[in-house]
């Protein structure tokens, strides 16, 4: 009945029928992927053979919903899949604000990408005395519901494909990251500090998050990121010439799959040397101590001796930086301990290359974020900005 043909890149579904004139009659399926394709021949063979569509006799012979209809069974179908009801509401605001920028009484099949362009970049407060230039935030808010408008209505056969597809996607705002300075640091370390001396005596156990200044201290002094210090051992760790290898093991890939080795210098260095003399007295002092296990040990753990769990280790760092009073304290994450590892390497005029080594980057684009931090003179490393151990 129909066949598949390919033109310069883009399929089209050739009919046949020997007693129509002319016999052959292409339809343009708009799509280079045959893996789309092939699904909205078989959509069309189907329409085809119930009548309902004729590409000899204009295309589709059944009346298409309107647009403002569509959106209504589209809210129902949403609210039948259980969403919440404030989500429903934005999706009910922005297509009923998108219903506007469509012709009065349009098809859905009648709707072109240029509608949608026009939705998505039109202005906030239309005709209004205080109308303004959407955000992009805005813009990328727009484009996810009408985005997922149309994809409900492919999955329905209202439409053949999206016109969202020829429409561009708002670019994501790249905001600078949060870093630390040095002083911040400090208040945050005193944070832990002063919440254990404030509880200490009170009903309930005594906070103990040693371990957190730890991982502060290293995480700023070698850019590893969260998982990547979990899963540090000793025996990855060389404090004699002061480097550590982040490694992948069981139940471990380091990102990108690529192991590394990062130099340990200043505070970092420091602050694991004393860890290991600590783990290295108190495992002599221990009756049960097995002699050569401490290489396998996560340099890591809490008072218990136990590994922290990912999500404490988020939460622990956000409840320090937001006692410490830190201006910028929602921005902050954990993470961003990581950030302020490139940043002042950045601002101490390392090379981007260099950074992205240190800090395991796919490749120096993703460093890029620190440039706009870098200086003119670029010739000082990594021992420079953490100090010699």
């Amino acid at each position: 009945m129909a066949s598949l043909r390919k033109h310069k890149g883009r399929y089209s579904a050739r009919f046949y029928d020997s007693d129509r004139s002319p016999k052959r009659k292409e339809v343009a399926l708009g799509t280079s992927r045959k893996s789309v394709a092939e699904p909205k021949l078989r959509r069309l063979e189907e329409a085809y053979a119930r009548g309902d569509y004729d590409p000899w006799n204009g295309g589709w012979l059944v009346e298409n919903e309107t647009v403002s209809d569509a959106v209504d069974r589209f809210l129902e179908a949403k609210e039948r899949d259980g969403l919440q009801e404030s989500t429903l509401d934005g999706y009910e605001y922005k297509l009923n604000n998108f219903v506007r920028h469509t012709p009065t009484g349009a098809m859905v099949r009648d709707v072109q990408p240029d509608h949608v362009h026009s939705y998505i970049h039109a202005c906030v407060n239309e005709g209004q005395a205080n109308e303004s230039e959407p955000s992009n935030a805005t813009k990328r808010s727009r484009y996810r519901h009408v985005r997922a408008f149309f994809s409900w209505a492919v999955e329905n056969e209202l439409v053949d494909e999206s016109r969202v597809d020829d429409v561009s996607k708002p670019r994501k705002e790249e905001k600078e990251k949060a870093f630390l300075k040095p002083d911040d640091i400090k208040r945050i370390l005193r944070a832990v500090d002063a919440h254990r001396e404030m509880r200490e005596g009170e009903p309930g156990p005594t906070p103990r998050d040693t371990w957190l200044k730890e991982m502060i201290r290293v995480a700023v002094g070698t850019g590893l990121r969260r998982g990547e210090l979990l899963n540090l051992r000793w025996g990855d760790v060389d404090l004699e010439s002061g480097r550590l290898v982040v490694r992948n093991r069981d139940g471990f890939t380091a990102k990108n799959g690529r192991e590394r080795t990062v130099p340990l210098r200043g505070d970092a260095l420091e602050t694991l040397r004393g860890m290991k003399e600590e783990r290295s007295s108190r495992s002599r002092q221990s009756e049960n101590a097995k002699i050569g296990t401490l290489d396998n040990d996560p340099v890591f753990v809490d008072a218990n001796d136990d590994m922290p769990k990912p999500d404490r280790v988020s939460k622990r760092f956000k409840f320090y930086v937001r006692k410490a009073g830190l201006s910028d304290r929602e921005e902050l994450s954990f993470h961003s301990c990581r950030h302020t590892t490139g940043s002042w390497l950045s601002m101490q005029g390392v090379p981007l290359r260099v950074i992205s080594e240190i800090l395991g980057h796919s490749s120096t684009q993703v460093t890029e974020m620190y440039s706009h931090l870098s200086p003119d003179v670029m010739d000082r490393a990594m021992e420079e900005t953490f100090g010699k151990g």
